[in-house]
């Protein structure tokens, strides 16, 4: 490599070379073997596709980190004093990122070997090097520790009702699918009680489709509220939720619907635009768990006798007609 002039003072602003003894023959001679090079926009220094023998300490500019080439918004930025590259030269792996630079850029160009010499040169420059190390270790914790806790959002908002915060459709056929193969392979009772708010179109119609949501919300802790802490709840799509009961039978489920039924009908849903919102009743149709029933039979069966609640007045409860009361 060409032989360049170092100024003293810049490098002594670098973090490779903090505290370093910029006098030392020896080191003096290794800096003559490294290089400046001047990056063009866009120009790729570190790529996730080929192996890297180099440090590189940004002198002016500014170099990007991305995960590849096709992303719009790098994961970080390296400013004047920094570096790239130790990582891949310690560990001998290609780069888990790809560095390029965002706009015209200056950078210290240090091969492998001679990286490794400085260090034996200098206990500084060694020193150094391990606190930059610790640092990228420190900064890819703290991304990790962001992104599963992004992750942990998502799973939550892909497992809950935005409107009501109750669990969706989705969760709900997982969860309750599980809990109907425990019971039946353990021989445990099981109810399952469907809940449809009464006259909601006409509610809607009447007052409003955010007073419709207001009083969702209202009928959602309605329900949740007087339930066990091992009963699953979720709202199944509109206004209809479910309702799933682990080892309790029919006859039981029956006292806990009637609960839910009043709750409801005490239930306040509160002001909307200084006018009282009315409140609302609803209906509730209640299936056990028998020999083979899937997750889509126990439905279905509620739903005929949710039907059969409205149909015989609406504000009420009904067992389906198919499930002996004992179950």
């Amino acid at each position: 490599m060409a032989t360049i002039e170092h100024d003293k003072l810049l490098l002594s602003r670098l973090q490779l070379f903090r505290n370093v003894d910029l006098d030392n023959a020896a080191l003096l001679e290794l800096l003559a073997q490294c290089e400046y090079q001047t990056l063009a926009k866009d120009e790729v220094i570190l790529s996730t596709e080929a192996e890297n023998h180099y440090l590189y300490i940004l002198l002016k500019g500014r170099l990007v980190i991305q995960l590849n080439s096709s992303d719009d918004i790098p994961l970080a930025t390296v400013e004047p004093g920094e570096c790239v590259g130790e990582m891949s030269i310690i560990d001998s792996r290609v780069p888990s990122a790809q560095v390029s630079a965002s706009e015209e850029t200056q950078v210290l160009v240090i091969e492998q070997d001679i990286l490794w010499r400085m260090v034996s040169v200098s206990h500084e420059i060694a020193r150094n090097l391990l606190y930059i190390m610790s640092e990228r270790v420190r900064y890819s914790n703290l991304v990790i520790a962001d992104s599963l806790e992004m992750q942990r959002k998502y799973q939550r908002f892909a497992s809950t009702d935005a409107l009501t915060k109750l669990h969706n459709r989705g969760w709900l056929d997982d969860a309750f699918d599980r809990e109907i193969k425990r019971s039946e392979r353990d021989e445990l009772p099981l109810a399952l009680i469907m809940i449809d708010v009464d006259n909601f179109k006409n509610y809607n119609d009447e007052y409003g489709h955010l007073a419709g949501d207001q009083v969702l919300i209202t009928v959602a802790e309605a329900i949740r509220s007087p339930l066990r802490p091992n009963d699953l709840v979720a709202r199944f799509g509109g206004e209809e939720f479910a309702v799933l009961l682990p080892e309790t039978t029919v006859t039981n489920a029956r006292v806990i619907a009637e609960r839910l039924r009043e709750h409801v009908c005490n239930a306040d849903p509160g002001m909307l635009e200084s006018a009282q919102l009315p409140p609302v009743t609803i209906s509730l149709g209640i299936a056990g768990r028998q020999a083979g029933y899937s997750l889509d039979m126990m439905i279905a069966a509620a739903d005929v006798a949710m039907y059969h609640a409205k149909r015989n007045g609406k504000n009420r409860v009904e067992i389906a007609a198919d499930v002996p009361a004992d179950l």
